[in-house]
């Protein structure tokens, strides 16, 4: 006996006015443990798998040559491993930007309260679920799981972040240069681009750029009396000099900055799991380094390890060793 994907559809009323205009309306899978059907009172704790950047819930689903889909990952963790049961949530969370990180935001929308407010009372309606929690993910899903678990830890009593964004100075400032020279090819108009989002072919290294600092300046640095493009970028798009104001607004999101604000939060969890490989092409090693050490200075419990690889295939192989690890702390 394996353990069951069912896809469930919710209509939201956070995001009806999203700015972007994406869908209220989102259908995203939900695993359901071996035995889940075969008994009517057992009740289990939940995960939410928070994708990465331009991925969603049916990401996790994706079978690929030597990759198992998630959910033969979880069977094997739970029929062969002797992990506990658990229903993992894996959200629809995607924007016209790729993705919303996880946040509230007027220029993309309410995204955090989308999943405390509405998705976890939801899930708690549909599903037999034990009432405990936890956010599982990596990249933009690992510092969206970070956050949600410090700033709700009433709702999220664990977390892991894999690879997650942090120490922002290491990780996006970097881009800057290569963002300065991409856009030059649409006259230096943001706004040029966002237009031809869904026909630009291919997503090649310099849409990724492109895509990926506009997205995060949606997120961290929105603006509604910036009615062109209702956000800031936090520096000049042709000199690249970094506008200190705006940057500031994207500190307040780093974990770095927020493990200070939210350490109450922090204290209460039962697990904090991060780790990072120490190859990782966008820097975030340094973040979780940096966000590694002021845990320590703060005091507060956590699991920290690195790995020798990039930011791809082990950070997967690493959630093998994190979930079992999320669910016991929850059934603990």
């Amino acid at each position: 006996m394996t353990g069951k994907i069912v896809v469930v559809e919710h209509e939201s009323e956070v995001l009806k006015k999203n700015p972007l205009g994406d869908p209220f309306r989102r259908r995203f899978p939900v695993y359901l443990p071996p035995g889940y059907e075969a008994s009517s009172h057992q009740r289990y704790p939940v995960i939410f798998g928070l994708a990465g950047f331009t991925a969603n819930g049916f990401s996790y689903l994706n079978r690929k040559f030597l990759t198992p889909s998630f959910d033969r990952v979880l069977d094997q963790l739970i029929l062969e491993k002797g992990m506990p049961g658990v229903i993992y949530v894996m959200p629809d969370c995607m924007t016209y930007f790729g993705g919303s990180q996880y946040v509230n935001s007027s220029a993309v929308g309410d995204y955090e309260d989308y999943l405390v407010k509405e998705l976890v009372p939801f899930i708690d309606a549909e599903f037999r679920t034990l009432g405990t929690r936890g956010c599982v993910g990596g990249s933009s899903g690992g510092v969206g799981s970070f956050s949600l678990a410090a700033k709700h830890p009433d709702v999220f009593q664990a977390f892991a972040d894999h690879s997650g964004d942090s120490g922002f100075d290491s990780c996006f400032l970097a881009d800057i240069p290569r963002f300065v020279q991409a856009i030059e090819k649409y006259d230096y108009k943001v706004e040029n681009f966002v237009k031809r989002i869904p026909e630009i072919q291919p997503h090649d290294g310099s849409f990724m750029t492109l895509i990926n600092l506009i997205a995060m300046s949606a997120c961290y640095s929105p603006n509604s009396e910036n009615r062109t493009l209702g956000f800031d970028l936090p520096f000049d798009v042709y000199t690249g000099e970094v506008n200190t104001k705006v940057w500031s607004k994207w500190l307040q999101f780093d974990p770095v900055q927020m493990a200070d604000r939210y350490q109450d939060g922090l204290k209460k969890l039962r697990l904090a799991y991060i780790d990072c490989g120490k190859r990782d092409q966008f820097h975030l090693f340094l973040g979780a380094r940096q966000l590694h050490r002021k845990l320590q200075h703060l005091e507060i419990a956590h699991h920290y390890e690195e790995y020798d690889s990039d930011h791809g295939l082990l950070r997967k192989i690493q959630k093998r060793k994190s979930i079992p690890m999320v669910v016991r702390a929850l059934l603990g």
